[in-house]
């Protein structure tokens, strides 16, 4: 094939990409969950500079159940797969998540997620952390 060749297979290829029809995936889809740069509290999200470390947890909590005071050093995606969370946040107003939603949690500051609904509750919690060290710290 011709460098002429080549370079209009390139072009077609990218143009169908950006019209979105190259490589069509057959039942597959794909939805934005949370796109974002700031915490649930306006904080700019950092991450560590070495070791990076991602941890995925499915966090399960019974009605009237709670996590405890606690804060996460590093950035951490909290979404709600079932049930609602209020997570009440030391000097901010407290976030409430109901199924299908997903915040950025505050770091290095203090709160407790509670499970005040009838149903269980559970989470998909991602954490942007540091090799060897804690995603989350108690008091």
């Amino acid at each position: 094939m011709g460098r002429k060749a080549v370079f209009a297979f390139v072009t077609a290829v990218a143009i169908s990409f950006i019209g979105g029809t190259a490589l069509a995936q057959v039942g597959f889809r794909a939805t934005p969950v949370l796109q974002g740069t700031r915490t649930v509290i306006g904080q700019e999200i950092q991450f560590p500079l070495f070791r990076n470390q991602i941890t995925a947890l499915l966090v399960e909590i019974a009605p009237g159940g709670e996590t405890g005071r606690h804060q996460h050093p590093v950035p951490t995606l909290s979404y709600v797969l079932e049930g609602a969370v209020t997570v009440e946040i030391e000097g901010h107003p407290q976030v409430v998540a109901t199924s299908g939603q997903s915040f950025l949690e505050p770091v290095n500051t203090w709160h407790n997620g509670r499970n005040r609904g009838t149903a269980p509750l559970k989470l998909f919690v991602v954490f942007s952390g540091e090799e060897g060290k804690p995603n989350l710290v108690r008091p």
